[in-house]
């Protein structure tokens, strides 16, 4: 991914000419996936448009896998790079707790 499509990955709409049809169907996917809404059969029509069964699995296992990770690292805190902490924060923004606020 280039760093355009890394900052509107959280973008609730299609960003004009950042990701192509195929691109934009893993994003969606990943973002209702990620935030535990239903797959609806028109995002997994989507997918279908553009992939076989075989990768649809592959990207579903990849962006729970991912998630698994970024659970993870979301209840020990660990620190981000500046550079990804740059790229990632306008569409992703990190609001790590405060002791108090735990």
């Amino acid at each position: 991914m280039t760093e355009e499509q890394l900052a509107h990955l959280g973008d609730a709409t299609r960003p004009e000419g950042v990701y192509d049809d195929a691109s934009w169907a893993i994003v969606h996917y990943a973002q209702v996936s990620t935030r535990n809404e239903p797959i609806t059969n028109a995002i997994y029509e989507s997918l279908r448009m553009h992939f076989t069964e075989q990768q649809i699995i592959e990207i579903c296992f990849t962006v729970g896998l991912s998630n698994t990770i970024n659970r993870f690292h979301a209840t020990f805190l660990t620190d981000v790079d500046e550079s990804t902490e740059r790229i990632l924060a306008p569409s992703c923004p990190l609001n790590y707790p405060t002791v108090d606020g735990i």
